[in-house]
């Protein structure tokens, strides 16, 4: 609105400095002394001043109406933009509100608890592993008389299993989101205590005398900067947790390990069906060898029921067919009443006793 005003001004400074040296050229030649005539009227100039003036005053109402266009159009969008800084500053002001109440709830250890819980199972599902098959939750056990529960168990190939444990130290690093620069190192040495606390507690409970796993436990980050800043703060964190079977993991690092554990369980799976297949080969060999047997058992009874079939039709031609024939001939019976049977000649055929020698070479 300003700069409007301000560009009206100028362009009617220049209209009237415009007019003036229009009027300071014209006038004088129309009312010098000694020019002849009277001096002009006002009525008088009014038409050649008009004449003069009549391009200007037309750009200059083109000005005005660009000008009341630029104006609407600045106007409109100027409520535009009001409206939607009003609508950002409602969604900052819902944002902070639930920020507030998310950091007020994480503030609670119950609370961090439970979604580092299930931050660490949906790590786990990604991964690949399902549950009550690679893994379990909440299982519980026993050390020296004290029962532990770790969060989740993974199960690994060949009867081993491993203890993932979620832990979320939050009141610190909260503290330093909150502080000025000036009081980071001291909040950022507190985060780091916290975590070398928690160490010491997972290294404490043991954990592989009560499930049977390795002697190592995996403590569960949910956050990578949560990792990083206690690191910022406290380098030897890693190896301090090494020292004591606990193996600080983030969401990326648990990830990669699960996917090692699940690779590793398809090699034991493929394995496994290796020794069944073994297992039927050896099985089905058995069996053919048994069924050969009978083959040949049927076959050595087939061949000696060929050989009493010709022996009884031999017996039959020679002694029966002979008599049978020459009492036909006595009672004048029709001839061919006593035709003489011919034997067998096919033979059973041999069972190949090594067709199934490949199998059993399993």
């Amino acid at each position: 609105m300003d700069l409007t005003c301000l560009l009206v001004a100028i362009l009617a400074l220049l209209v009237g400095l415009a007019a003036g040296v229009i009027l300071a050229r014209y006038l004088p030649a129309r009312t010098a002394p000694g020019a002849g005539g009277p001096s002009a009227s006002p009525e008088a100039l009014a038409g050649p001043v008009g004449v003069l003036l009549a391009p200007l005053r037309q750009t200059l109402d083109a000005l005005g109406h660009e000008f009341a266009v630029a104006e609407r159009s600045r106007v409109a969008a100027f409520a535009g933009l009001r409206e939607q800084i009003g609508t950002v500053a409602r969604t900052s002001e819902a944002l902070r509100a639930e920020t507030a109440t998310l950091r007020s709830a994480m503030k609670s250890s119950t609370v961090r608890g439970r979604w580092g819980e299930l931050q660490l199972e949906r790590v786990v599902e990604l991964a690949g592993l399902s549950r009550h098959c690679d893994f379990s939750t909440q299982v519980a056990g026993a050390v020296g008389g004290e029962r532990v529960r770790p969060d989740l168990v993974v199960h690994l190939a060949g009867g081993r299993d491993l203890v993932v444990d979620a832990k979320v130290p939050l009141d610190a690093y909260l503290q330093v989101l909150e502080a000025p620069p000036s009081e980071h190192p001291a909040l950022l040495a507190d985060h780091a205590r916290r975590f070398r606390s928690h160490v010491v507690q997972l290294s404490g409970k043991r954990y592989w005398d009560a499930i049977g796993s390795p002697e190592l436990v995996v403590m569960f980050v949910p956050a990578e900067a949560f990792l990083d800043a206690a690191l910022q703060a406290d380098p030897d964190l890693l190896e301090f947790a090494l020292d004591r079977n606990v193996v600080l993991a983030t969401p990326t690092t648990l990830i990669a390990m699960l996917r090692a554990v699940a690779l590793a369980w398809r090699q034991h799976a493929l394995g496994e069906d290796a020794e069944r297949i073994h297992a039927l080969g050896r099985e089905l060999s058995e069996r053919l060898d048994v069924l050969n047997n009978h083959f040949s058992s049927l076959g050595s009874a087939l061949t000696r029921a060929v050989d009493a079939f010709n022996t009884t039709v031999g017996s039959y031609n020679a002694r029966v067919g002979v008599t049978a024939r020459r009492l036909a001939d006595l009672a004048s019976m029709p001839d061919g009443a006593r035709d003489d049977h011919p034997g067998l000649d096919a033979a059973p055929r041999a069972v190949p006793h090594g067709a199934h020698s490949r199998i059993s070479q399993l």
